[in-house]
C-alpha cells in the first residue's frame, strides 16, 4: 500500500514539474514589451503580426482601417453572391409563369418635371448638382409618366432590377436670368458652360460614371432679361442590377419651369 501511494505521489511530482517547465518556457519565448511605451501610447499587432507600438489615436486608426476594410470586402463578396442568387432564382421563378411573355415585360419608366425645393439655392463650387425631384408612382398618373415592371424611384434616381441594355434619355429646360443693361448672364463664371447629363451609380462599385451629357456655353440675351435653353440627352447604356440612373445639371437654379421636363429608361 505505501509503494502505490509512493508512485502516485512521484507521478504527481513529474506532472507537476512537466507543467511548470511549460509555463516557463511559454514565458520565456513571450515578446517584451517596448521599455519606452509611454502613457499615449499602446501596443497592437501590426500588418504583418508583429507587435506595433505608437500614439493611441494613430494605432487605432491604422488598426480599424485595416480591420474594417478586410471586413468590408467579405461583406461585397456576400452581398454580391446574395443578389446574383437572388435575381437567378426570380428570373427561374418568373420564367415558368410566364414563360416567353415575361421576356417581353420589359422595365420603363417616365418620370415628368417637379418644382425643385432647392432651386433658388445653387452651390457654384460644384461642378453638377443632381435634380431629386421627379413625380414618381401616383403623381404619374395625370401626367405622360409611368413606371413598369420593376423599375424602381429612390431620391430622384431610377433602379435598375436586370441587366440588359437600356435606352435612357432626359430633356430639361433650363432658364438664365441676365444683366438688363448688358444682356450677359447673372453668373459668377461664364466660362463655366451649362451642361446638363444623365449618370449612373452602383453601391457595389462605389463610383459613378457619366452616360452622356449635352455642354452649351453662355450666351448674350437677345431680349436682355434671361436666356432658355432646352436640352435633352440620350443614349444606348449597358446596366446591371442595382444600378441607379440619375440627372444631373451644372446649376440647379436653372429649372425654374419644370413642368414640360422628364427623365426615363426602357430595356430594349
Amino acid at each position: 500500500m505505501d509503494k502505490k501511494l509512493k508512485y502516485a505521489v512521484m507521478i504527481v511530482l513529474v506532472v507537476v514539474v512537466i507543467c511548470l517547465t511549460v509555463v516557463l518556457a511559454l514565458v520565456w519565448t513571450m515578446p517584451d514589451l517596448p521599455t519606452t511605451v509611454r502613457n499615449d501610447q499602446i501596443c497592437l499587432p501590426g500588418e504583418y503580426g508583429a507587435l506595433k507600438c505608437d500614439t493611441t489615436a494613430d494605432l487605432l486608426h491604422d488598426y480599424l482601417e485595416r480591420t474594417i476594410s478586410t471586413k468590408y470586402d467579405e461583406i461585397k463578396k456576400q452581398d454580391e453572391k446574395r443578389q446574383q442568387e437572388y435575381l437567378d432564382k426570380n428570373r427561374v421563378r418568373l420564367m415558368s409563369i410566364y414563360d416567353k411573355t415575361f421576356w417581353e415585360m420589359k422595365p420603363a419608366a417616365k418620370l415628368t418635371g417637379k418644382e425643385q425645393p432647392d432651386a433658388r439655392k445653387s452651390d457654384e463650387g460644384a461642378e453638377m448638382t443632381p435634380v431629386r425631384e421627379w413625380r414618381h408612382g401616383r403623381e404619374l398618373y395625370d401626367t405622360s409618366g409611368f413606371e413598369r415592371y420593376g423599375i424602381r424611384y429612390r431620391n430622384g434616381r431610377l433602379v435598375v432590377p436586370v441587366d440588359g441594355t437600356y435606352f435612357v434619355y432626359s430633356f430639361v429646360d433650363l432658364f438664365e436670368q441676365c444683366d438688363p443693361s448688358t444682356g450677359k448672364p447673372n453668373v459668377k463664371d461664364t466660362s463655366k458652360p451649362i451642361k446638363h447629363g444623365i449618370f449612373k451609380f452602383n453601391i457595389l462599385d462605389e463610383v459613378e460614371n457619366e452616360i452622356i451629357s449635352s455642354i452649351q456655353p453662355h450666351q448674350i440675351s437677345s431680349n436682355k432679361y434671361f436666356n432658355s435653353y432646352g436640352s435633352y440627352v440620350s443614349s444606348l447604356a449597358n446596366l446591371k442590377a442595382g444600378d441607379e440612373i440619375s440627372v444631373k445639371v451644372s446649376n440647379i437654379t436653372y429649372l425654374k419651369y419644370t413642368r414640360q421636363n422628364y427623365f426615363g429608361l426602357n430595356l430594349i
